[in-house]
């Protein structure tokens, strides 16, 4: 990925994240109450590996309309299922039920608490499919509150969703962001049998910041113990490393994907990679994504502004046709004329990352006629 100029400069600042990430999820939750959308509908890149698979459709066959996050005292809340899709509702039409503020790893504070969204259909034979839901900000703000419109339209479809809070930069730089991840990964898998989770169908899903992280897990996930563990701070003997579940299918939205070109004395990334690519050579290739690509990567769905000014286009793509010349199954959605944040609450947003994730984890049972 060649990051443009102003990002190398430092655009990308914590400041100027807060200002434009509090405007853009205001403005999703005033569009949410009744507003129209005005995003222009995304085009398609076609993996031309994979062409006889189901292909991503930016127009979606869904019409989720996104909400509030639900309010809640006791730490569970609960919420109607109108707007899901019919056929998936139950005949006694329970609301979702939200599981807020759920400690899923050793952190204290706000980082290591996730919310927990549930269908309101009852589970599957082997539990409820699994998406991680992983805010943006640059690593440095944010929180879950802020992505609860994906978590919601994924339980509305059948699926859980596990929203955390991770560890902020630039207290805590690379990679304790992307151990949190994993420490969510584990959590899922220990409580599974509890909760009715599935461990055996888990996905990531990301915007930004959120993306980055769900990408680069995804591509280390099947890279030798040594690549991962330069991407971690826990010890190569720590018991949850087999304690992961398998990454089955990751999305992310406007993920930086390669800082490995990044000017090699340009501090810009310092708060959340600890210096340079001078000072730090080894953690700008373990945090990149594109740095890990390889043909047992799961499969993905990636999408992106096509006016992106803060994390441009070009390292979506390049990262993209790498995947596909690696034989990953990867479809890519361009977001015509929104930029960064503008991208985060498109509706066709919306319906790529719902209709990904359906499709992946809910395809419909064939029955072979007896005979």
């Amino acid at each position: 990925m060649h990051l443009d100029p102003h990002f190398s400069a430092g655009i990308f600042t914590r400041s100027s994240l807060l200002v434009i990430f509090t405007w853009a999820v205001s403005a999703g939750a005033v569009a949410a109450d009744g507003g129209e959308f005005s995003a222009q509908e995304g085009t398609v890149t076609q993996n031309p590996v994979t062409q006889d698979t189901a292909t991503n459709n930016p127009s979606g066959d869904i019409s989720a309309k996104p909400q509030r996050p639900p309010k809640a005292v006791s730490g569970v809340a609960e919420e109607s299922n109108e707007g899901a899709d019919s056929s998936r509702k139950t005949t006694s039409a329970k609301p979702l039920r939200v599981e807020q503020n759920q400690r899923f790893s050793e952190q204290t504070g706000k980082a290591g608490l996730c919310d927990v969204y549930f269908p309101a259909s009852d589970p599957p034979e082997n539990g409820y499919p699994v998406v991680i839901v992983i805010h943006g900000g640059g690593w440095a703000t944010g929180d879950k509150w802020t992505i609860a419109t994906y978590s919601r339209l994924l339980a509305q479809e059948g699926i859980v969703a596990v929203t955390i809070n991770y560890r902020l930069a630039p207290t805590h730089k690379f990679p304790a962001q992307v151990d949190d991840v994993r420490s969510a990964m584990v959590w899922v898998h220990q409580n599974g049998p509890k909760l009715n989770l599935n461990s055996k169908q888990v996905g990531l899903f990301g915007y930004s910041a959120g993306g980055h992280l769900s990408a680069l897990l995804a591509s280390l996930a099947d890279e030798t113990m040594v690549v991962r563990a330069k991407a971690s701070n826990w010890p190569v003997s720590d018991a949850r490393w087999k304690q992961l579940p398998k990454i089955c299918a990751v999305c992310a939205g406007g993920p930086p994907c390669d800082f490995r070109s990044l000017p090699i004395d340009n501090s810009a990334m310092a708060y959340f990679l600890g210096g340079s690519r001078r000072e730090k050579p080894e953690a700008y290739v373990a945090a990149s994504p594109a740095a890990h690509v390889s043909g047992d990567d799961p499969v993905t769905q990636l999408f992106h502004g096509e006016g992106d000014a803060l994390v441009p286009l070009s390292g979506t793509r390049d990262f993209h046709k790498s995947q596909i010349k690696a034989g990953i199954d990867s479809r890519l959605v361009v977001i015509s004329k929104q930029g960064h944040m503008l991208t985060f609450i498109s509706p066709t947003t919306y319906q790529t990352v719902v209709s990904f994730f359906r499709e992946v984890f809910l395809k419909p049972v064939v029955v072979s006629p007896s005979k």
